[in-house]
């Protein structure tokens, strides 16, 4: 392991930092005091910064003093989840139903720690930007801050995100292709007839003819799509009535479709809509659909993949180095920004004998222990990707 110097002077600062954040988690578009904090430190080392971008985001930039050059841009995500914390840690949450479940308050430490590192030796031809989005956690952050042109008013030719995950400490995880799943969201809505459960010839039950939907629904990947293309459906809500000796007018069907493939995304779709209609009127009812895409699936290019494996070989060693593993049925939508400019997505492992809770669990805390070397990878990939000889 070869970290940065620099960045290695700034552990004590970083974990600081890090916690301060985690004791104040703020969700998607209400990062004020976040953004701020976020802010101050960069204008405080010099950094021109630029705020409110994408509601809440945060944009730093910096010119290398080897000249003119390419540009490059890292994003850090910074909200936190409606959770309630369940370790009575030191710096745990202060906000109840609030908590930073997901590891963004050390994604956006890392970062800072690099604009840091990278300001007292910008050893580097060309621009990088810091971005500090907010709202990753399905409220659209990243698509709010491309909406406000943020390629068109902080130009970059490559675009690079990393995000803690359950491998081991230190162990780097790149894709050359697919990393994660594309993400719809459904919510379906039978409308029947209430009635006395005495007499249910006179109603229409929609519970029956939501079970058939499910069934009906889950049982599509595989079926109607290519085996060889990974999908899943997944009911995760089933609501109806509120008695034992009633028929309810209406049930409700909340849940998830996770795909790789764009068609195979658009044919689960359609076959979903079609089996809650047909059903729904095969029985005298009607349906009311909700559908909608949060994440498409996020795509690495392959170009920007080696370069990335070319710096966690250089900090991490081979042996901490895994190269396209199976990709993750998790979503991110930094997917948006892929989709708009080549870059690269890749995990890093933080799990240790006191960090195995996996994200979205309320036991999670980030490993600080991998501050610095989320840093240090960024530090070197502007250094490698931006040097005065172009990008190798």
């Amino acid at each position: 392991m070869r970290l940065v110097p620099s960045v290695q002077q700034l552990e004590t600062e970083m974990t600081a930092w890090r916690r301060h954040l985690h004791a104040n988690p703020e969700l998607g578009f209400e990062e004020f005091e976040t953004a701020r904090f976020v802010a101050d430190k960069l204008r405080s080392w010099g950094i021109e910064t630029t705020e409110g971008v994408g509601r809440t985001g945060v944009v730093g930039t910096l010119r290398g003093r080897l000249g003119a050059g390419r540009s490059l841009s890292i994003r850090a995500d910074m909200d936190a989840l409606p959770m309630t914390e369940a370790r009575p840690l030191p710096h745990a949450s202060r906000v109840p139903g609030r908590m930073h479940g997901c590891g963004h308050d050390g994604h956006t430490t890392m970062l800072l720690g690099a604009a840091s590192a990278l300001v007292r030796s910008p050893d580097f031809a060309g621009t990088v930007h810091f971005i500090f989005q907010p709202a990753e956690e399905g409220r659209g952050g990243a698509l709010a801050m491309l909406d406000e042109g943020l390629f068109q008013r902080f130009p970059c030719d490559e675009v690079y995100a990393l995000h803690n995950c359950e491998r081991p400490l230190g162990e780097i995880a790149v894709h050359r292709g697919t990393v994660a799943a594309a993400a719809d969201r459904f919510e379906i809505v039978v409308h029947g007839r209430g009635g006395h459960a005495a007499t249910p010839h006179l109603a229409i039950n929609p519970l029956p003819i939501a079970a058939r939907i499910l069934l009906a629904i889950e049982a599509l990947p595989g079926r109607l799509t290519d085996v060889h293309a990974p999908a899943t459906v997944t009911v995760g809500s089933l609501r109806a009535g509120e008695a034992f000796n009633t028929i309810p007018d209406t049930a409700f069907l909340t849940g998830t479709v996770r795909t790789f493939d764009h068609q195979v995304q658009k044919t689960l779709e359609t076959a979903i809509r079609r089996i809650a209609k047909n059903e729904a009127e095969a029985f005298g009812a009607s349906v009311d659909i909700l559908y909608e895409t949060p994440f498409a699936p996020t795509i690495n290019t392959p170009a920007q993949a080696d370069a990335m494996i070319a710096i966690a070989n250089e900090v991490m060693g081979p042996e901490r180095l895994v190269v396209d593993p199976p990709p993750e049925m998790g979503s991110e939508d930094f997917c948006y920004m892929l989709e708009q400019r080549p870059g690269c997505y890749f995990l890093l492992g933080q799990a240790d004998d006191a960090h195995q809770a996996a994200a979205h669990d309320t036991n999670y805390d980030f490993n600080d222990a991998i501050l610095p070397i989320g840093a240090s990878l960024w530090v070197r990939l502007v250094e490698r990707r931006l040097s005065a000889r172009g990008a190798s």
